[in-house]
């Protein structure tokens, strides 16, 4: 293996391949870049190809890192069906967005592998590089290619992870325009032609292209979420817009099975009262807590616009009411769960951390009632039970190993540290879980970027 990454460069097996030429050397990597049209042009016999290094085979490497991105990047990031991509890929002439998919899909893959490290820059960098040309050459005929979008969630994650969350931000925020502007958004609108004509016609529909489709929508929206939810900034997608239906249970999705699900509005309002409910994916169970948090961050937002407006009685305590309930509703859902895998794990502490969200959203009202200190007081409560529920789900994430943890984890978890620093007249023992929680952060570090560790910022 030390053979293999010492080459000089890397051989693949496609004429329109960007990374054809590609050395392992950083300082060469931009003027090859920009070079694109004359790696293009090359062909089998000229003299560069005849000089490139022979001993590295692609195809083995491709295999590996597209079996790395399914057995790793999947489960927290579902918007591929296994046999459709595997069947593209192996056409020869794909297009640049599919080309682009798979540099996004190595990306990733290559920075949760200790093997391919070496290439994961060479990776991003090209991605980036075609991305940014897709952008300003967009298709005169306003049809956009859903492995775009796709690409965009697969660099957000990975900026996330490598950069830093100011430029994931930006990147979701791109990839979110996308998406509305593919209008991902409104795919199963009952007054949608579309809609009605697939309800016509449902045997000539390419059901696993739609749920592809939707996948990638909810993608985007959890990201716009949590990491909107990070930095307390806005967030870019509108919940009142969504006409898209929940994932379906990825195991039908595999399997290319068409499933109906429900209507982000049906889980948020029903709740208890529908079956149907309590019997989400994973995926879906992310999707609302990511709505939760939305919900929750708007709700810190406007406190400070009605307190200046000295408005904060009605108004604030309604919201605030129903958002404790739904938490705590989902959170029951959560616990009866017998699944363990990233996504749930990680739903299941962001719905933990949201209670300590929603406490610090009390103490930011400047003057106080009596209805407020008795909220106050038994949300002190609360947030003691959900810190040790904090600390219990980490050690059983611990279990997963350090590449298959949700690499969205550091939000909630910094979140938790912040309030044990700041709460520890609560609880004896906060002391003790505020060093396992920083004892996490810097085993997640080990797959991330150091310079941009979480716990550096603590």
């Amino acid at each position: 293996m030390a053979g293999l990454f010492d080459s000089s460069g890397i051989e693949c097996d496609s004429e329109e391949d960007p990374l054809r030429d590609i050395t392992t050397l950083p300082e060469q990597a931009p003027e090859i870049f920009s070079d694109d049209q004359q790696t293009r042009d090359r062909s089998p016999q000229s003299p560069e190809a005849l000089t490139r290094p022979s001993g590295l085979v692609s195809d083995l490497m491709r295999a590996d890192l597209d079996q790395l991105y399914f057995d790793r990047v999947h489960p927290f990031a579902p918007i591929l069906q296994r046999w459709r991509y595997h069947v593209w890929a192996k056409h020869p002439k794909k297009s640049e967005a599919q080309m682009c998919l798979q540099y996004a899909m190595w990306t990733v893959a290559a920075s949760l592998s200790a093997h391919f490290q070496s290439l994961r820059d060479n990776l991003y960098q090209e991605t980036r590089r075609t991305l940014d040309a897709m952008d300003l050459n967009s298709p005169t005929n306003g049809i956009l290619a859903i492995e775009q979008a796709q690409a965009w969630v697969l660099v957000s994650i990975y900026e996330y992870m490598q950069l830093s969350p100011n430029q994931a931000w930006m990147s979701a925020g791109r990839c979110c325009r996308l998406v509305l502007g593919m209008r991902l958004y409104e795919i199963d609108d009952p007054n949608s032609p579309l809609t009605m004509a697939r309800d016509q016609e449902p045997s000539l529909i390419d059901w696993t292209g739609l749920e592809e489709q939707r996948r990638t929508f909810w993608m985007a929206y959890s990201l716009d979420r949590f990491i909107s939810f990070h930095n307390g900034l806005p967030y870019t997608l509108d919940e009142e817009l969504i006409a898209t239906r929940l994932p379906a249970p990825d195991e039908d999705f595999q399997a290319g099975h068409p499933a109906a699900t429900l209507f982000l509005p049906d889980v948020m309002t029903r709740g208890a009262s529908n079956d149907s409910c309590n019997n989400l994916s994973s995926f879906s169970e992310c999707i609302i807590l990511a709505t939760i948090c939305g919900r929750a961050l708007s709700h810190r937002q406007k406190v400070a616009v009605e307190q200046i407006n000295g408005d904060v009685v009605d108004a604030f305590w309604t919201r605030h009411q129903w958002l404790h309930e739904m938490l705590t509703y989902r959170i029951q859902v959560l616990s009866a769960s017998v699944q363990v895998d990233p996504m749930l794990i990680f739903a299941r502490i962001v719905a933990q951390t949201l209670v300590l969200f929603l406490h610090s959203v009390l103490e930011s009202i400047t003057w106080k009632t009596g209805e407020h200190f008795l909220g106050i007081l038994e949300y002190e409560r609360l947030c003691v039970m959900a810190a040790h529920e904090v600390v219990n789900l980490v050690k059983l994430q611990g279990q997963l190993g350090y590449f298959k943890v949700h690499p969205l984890t550091p939000i909630p978890i910094m979140m938790c540290t912040e309030f044990f620093t700041a709460h520890a007249y609560l609880d004896s023992s906060f002391d003790i879980m505020l060093q396992e929680l920083l004892e996490c952060l810097q085993d997640l570090d080990r797959v991330k970027n150091l310079s941009q560790s979480p716990a550096l910022s603590i």
